[in-house]
């Protein structure tokens, strides 16, 4: 006898969803979480959506409603409501270390929408509390092991430790995946890297430019290695997300994002500027798990993926999963078929090149020299960047970009043939010219 046909531990986009999916169909669920709320966002998440162009197998479709927005998976095949309208962005923008700042538009179609994290998480929980998902917080789940016809997991709550038991463990418990560790699952993984990242959420924020996202790099803008990521917040036309990107130690973070507000040449933006959230996290990249399940665990979302598989994608990874372990209650090879949609789906387990294509966005200014950069970026102010519809997504953003620097007037072929390395590049190429780069 078990205490619950399933357990998912970890209550971010993906447990949500899996939880209160498998509660709809009439199944015993637990969802366990080491937060003490489950409606707010205390990770650092950027808040972009994607929408209306392919991306991780899916093509996902938005209605604007009045005061909310229908989010369809059109092929999953599920939809959801987010209650809250989601702004469109049309503009992206990067600044290096000389100050020069490139600018592309669509005009037409939106690059993509934004959302605010904390409302997504609030939307899920209040379905999954409707349905009387039962919920432990304040709880890590300590190690999950394989039973007769099921899992034990070791739970510890404020410091008591207990016991549950289940038939089927969901393991959605993130990027440092306690669950995944504890099975042995990482031993056969590459480890591409590891570092903090530190989000203010800022209001009354003087930007002059386009609305749009931002990335700034350059020890002139942030005072060290690395870079800083703006996306535009649902708070109002003043207010935007800034990230932080960078390596250990975690002061790095916190350090560079003071030197950015503070002491960069774009400390002026931020006069009267307020800190309205300030949210953290530990990113590590590894190869993804291409077999996401063990016995009667499955691993889901960025518990088994590489860099991240974003809220849209872990949303989608938890209707998915659902699906799965309702089939497996009824004696069907549920795993498998998740298993299958796994790696069909997700760009880098179709493809590991796309590893690469997805970091070259905020990588491939180390390919350029700073003189070489800036002669691009001023090129591209006499020549702008300005189109109807820019499909480019998270993973084609670079390539489109190196396409449309090719085909400037007066760019010397030793440009093209970095931009076609850059183009070609994979992880390994990422890294040797990182090494050789501090900036």
């Amino acid at each position: 006898m078990f205490d619950y046909d399933v357990i998912v531990v970890g209550c971010g986009p993906a447990g949500l969803m899996a939880a209160a999916e498998l509660k709809e169909k009439g199944i015993n669920v637990l969802g366990v979480d080491k937060k003490p709320r489950l409606d707010k966002n205390i990770r650092s998440a950027s808040g972009f959506f994607n929408d209306g162009q392919e991306m991780n197998g899916e093509y996902i479709q938005l209605e604007h409603l009045e005061g909310k927005t229908k989010i369809n998976y059109t092929k999953c095949g599920f939809s959801l409501e987010y209650s809250k309208p989601m702004e469109a962005i049309h503009h992206t923008h990067i600044i290096v270390n000389s100050g020069s700042h490139f600018q592309a538009t669509s005009r037409k179609k939106p690059l993509y929408h934004i959302f605010n994290p904390t409302t997504w998480l609030s939307d899920r929980y209040k379905r999954a509390k409707n349905l009387s998902v039962p919920f432990m917080t304040d709880t890590v789940a300590i190690r999950a092991k394989e039973i007769n016809g099921g899992v034990e997991v070791n739970l510890r709550t404020r410091g008591k430790t207990t016991s549950k038991t289940c038939r089927k463990l969901i393991a959605s418990d993130g990027l440092q995946s306690r669950i995944t560790r504890n099975l042995g699952l990482n031993r056969n993984r590459l480890v591409f890297g590891k570092g903090p990242t530190i989000e203010y959420e800022m209001i009354n924020v003087e930007c002059p430019l386009d609305r749009g996202d931002i990335y700034i790099t350059g020890e002139n803008n942030i005072g060290q290695p690395g870079g800083v990521i703006a996306v535009p917040s649902p708070r109002g036309k003043k207010a935007y997300r800034f990230e932080t990107m960078s390596a250990l130690p975690g002061s790095t973070s916190y350090n560079m994002i003071e030197f950015f507000i503070k002491k960069s040449p774009f400390a002026k933006w931020f006069k009267k500027a307020k800190i309205v959230e300030k949210t953290a996290a530990i990113v590590e990249m590894f190869t993804p798990i291409k077999t996401p399940y063990l016995g009667n665990i499955l691993l889901v979302g960025d518990a088994a993926c590489f860099a991240e598989v974003l809220y849209q994608g872990a949303t989608m990874c938890g209707y998915m999963a659902a699906q799965a372990i309702d089939n497996e209650l009824k004696g069907k090879n549920g795993f498998k078929e998740y298993t299958d949609w796994w790696n069909s789906s997700f760009e880098w387990n179709k493809d590991p090149k796309r590893m690469a294509d997805y970091t070259k966005r905020v990588l491939f200014t180390r390919f350029f020299t700073p003189d070489e950069i800036d002669f691009l970026f001023d090129l591209s102010e006499r020549h702008p960047a300005v189109v109807g519809e820019m499909e480019t997504g998270v993973y084609n953003y670079t390539n489109a970009l190196m396409d449309y620097f090719s085909g400037l007037p007066g760019v010397p072929d030793q440009l093209k043939e970095k931009m076609k390395m850059i183009k070609e590049a994979d992880f390994d190429k990422l890294l040797t010219v990182i090494s050789r780069r501090r900036d």
